[in-house]
């Protein structure tokens, strides 16, 4: 659930509005908002200079006590100098003080770790101004091409834990490219904390022609954690954390697609977007039996500081369950709680713009919503001419998510990116979240490679200076969605231009939909009598049919939409029923003349 300190002022009304696509994102800056890069390589990247970790010892890949720390066959501190070099010692940050003495050692005595402190360490950094977390990496590495960056690999005989007895291994991220922030990570062993240093020795640097003696001792850009997902002897990625405050996970037999933030801050706000890091990990170590791996973080941004905590399940849907606590340094007109990033280009209902082999190009097709009177809602995704912000009032929302529901690979013909198996993700929210809306933000985008899609849900109070915000929820990679309700399901938006025949005719837009599952087979025997609910502001509706689709299974639903004076926009809905019993979600969708 989520509480605000004290209350605060509601949230304007949102419209729709148009805006250049142009400028870049900026970190913990105002901008102009744009598409976000969507390489499972090259997420936009920020965090914070580390802090210095509380009197916590260091850690080595095979530094462990219980266990071993490293996979069969990994190298101990001994057999890699890298690794035990005078530069991977924690060293104070700027301003910290210096040791007392010059035989005061680096690594200190370990102290046990309390999930408090976390919540503490944002409430105190809060109170303090806020420091640009970006600095300046060495040549070698800043002007690494995404390419030549995705080659830089974390050597998997350094994984961090033992796979053979928990299941779970660690990898960490290199800085470089658009990388430009260290983010300090902590490993919790026995309860204490221990914090890993820089070590060149941890990377292969392949063909970027770079060692680990070309730049100085930098920090870490992220992590990714591999679990057996999809055989108990394999090795796959189920939760990544990269850049900014984005992190992914993945369930078996799915591969990276769309991500999820931490927090959104004035997203497609006139002021310019504001983007929170996560500049500090630490992450408990499993033992052995264990199926869930813990994660807290630190979150800082101009406006805000949070505490996280991420505990992550791995399974055919993985699951991670959030929870946060937000400090304001200043007053923030929009916060975007859960926020999911996705990339929609084209699907059927978009007709392309680009000479494309493939029928179909986006990670996501729709958001799903499942409001706080339990009806549930399907927005098929667009890749609008201009910025268009779409915001679905509510009260206690149920969940919602950006999901995948084509899952026909002949629709792709994608080979490598494999849209028909990237995940959707689907938020439920824990506890009451009060009032407010839904917003989903749809960004124009000529390429695939720019997340444009972002879904999250905006209180009603807007949070003051001072005030603290706590919430709780869970996300699921799951598939299609079709597992989280017993309706049919509203798959495919298909639209057509119809011109007038004769003087007097109006030109018609005709929409073609399709619902299948669940059931509605039952009620195909009657179909005289299945009904089909539609409704369009400043428009009206006509040649309603519905058809029973052979093919595809279910029924196509096909009306055409004229306006009516002189309104340029219109909201539709359409839903199937029988008698007095809703059978399908409500397909729901702007339109602008």
């Amino acid at each position: 659930m989520y509480r605000f300190q004290k209350r605060v002022t509601s949230v304007s009304v949102h419209a729709l509005l148009a805006v250049a696509l142009a400028g870049f994102l900026t970190f913990g800056a105002s901008g102009p908002v744009h598409a976000q890069d969507s390489s499972t390589t090259t997420e936009t990247s920020s965090g914070e200079q580390p802090a210095v970790p509380v009197q916590a010892e260091t850690a080595s890949p095979a530094a462990e006590s219980t266990e071993p720390a490293a996979a069969d066959g990994a190298q101990t501190p001994a057999d890699n100098p890298a690794d035990n070099s005078a530069d991977n010692s924690v060293q104070p940050a700027e301003g910290a003080a210096a040791p007392e003495t010059a035989e005061k050692p680096a690594v200190s005595v370990p102290v046990l770790f309390d999930p408090a402190q976390v919540i503490e360490r944002a409430r105190n950094l809060a109170k303090q101004p806020f420091e640009n977390p970006h600095r300046e990496l060495p040549e070698a590495l800043a002007n690494l091409s995404s390419d030549n960056y995705a080659k830089i690999r974390f050597k998997s005989e350094k994984a961090f834990f033992s796979q053979a007895n928990s299941g779970f291994a660690l990898d960490l991220y290199h800085p470089g490219n658009m990388y430009d922030v260290p983010v300090a990570i902590n490993l919790i062993r026995e309860g204490q904390v221990q914090a890993v240093p820089y070590s060149a020795g941890l990377f292969d640097f392949g063909e970027t022609g770079l060692s680990g003696n070309d730049f100085s001792t930098q920090g870490y850009a992220g992590f990714r954690l591999r679990y057996p997902l999809g055989n108990v002897a394999g090795s796959d990625e189920l939760a990544t954390f990269l850049g900014a405050s984005y992190f992914r996970i993945l369930g078996r037999d799915q591969v990276a697609g769309q991500m999820a933030r931490g927090l959104t801050i004035d997203l497609a706000g006139p002021s310019g977007e504001e983007i929170p890091v996560f500049r500090e990990f630490w992450i408990v170590a499993p033992k052995q039996g264990e199926r869930t791996i813990t994660v807290f973080a630190l979150l800082d941004s101009v406006r805000v500081t949070g505490a996280y905590r991420f505990d992550i399940r791995p399974g055919n849907n993985s699951k991670v369950d959030v929870s946060s606590t937000l400090f304001f340094r200043d007053r923030v007109e929009k916060i975007g709680l859960a926020p999911l990033n996705s990339m929609f280009l084209y699907g059927e209902q978009k007709r392309r713009r680009l000479d494309d082999y493939r029928g179909e190009v986006h990670s996501s097709d729709g958001l799903l919503i499942n409001n706080g009177k339990n009806e549930w809602l399907w927005r098929p995704l667009d890749n609008p001419a201009n910025l268009q912000i779409s915001s679905f009032l509510d009260e206690n929302p149920r969940g919602f998510g950006l999901l995948q529901r084509d899952r026909n690979f002949d629709h792709y013909q994608d080979l490598d990116t494999r849209f028909d198996q990237q995940p959707g993700y689907w938020v439920t929210p824990k506890g009451d979240w009060g009032k407010g809306h839904v917003e989903l933000v749809e960004i124009p985008s000529p390429s695939e490679g720019n997340d444009n899609i972002v879904a999250f849900w905006v209180p009603q109070n807007k949070p003051e200076a001072g005030t603290e915000l706590t919430f709780e929820y869970k996300i699921a990679a799951t598939q299609d969605g079709s597992d989280l309700h017993k309706l049919s399901q509203a798959t495919d938006t298909r639209i057509m231009r119809i011109q007038p025949e004769g003087d007097d005719a109006q030109a018609a837009t005709r929409f073609i939909l399709n619902f299948t599952g669940e059931e509605l087979e039952y009620y195909l025997a009657d179909l005289d009598n299945l009904k089909a609910n539609i409704s369009a502001s400043n428009a009206e509706i006509r040649n309603v049919r519905i058809m029973k689709d052979s093919e595809n299974g279910g029924v196509r639903v096909i009306f055409d939409l004229i306006g009516t004076g002189d309104a340029q926009s219109s909201n539709l809905r359409a839903f199937l029923q029988y008698d007095d019993r809703v059978l399908s979600e409500t397909w729901t969708m702007p339109w602008v003349f």
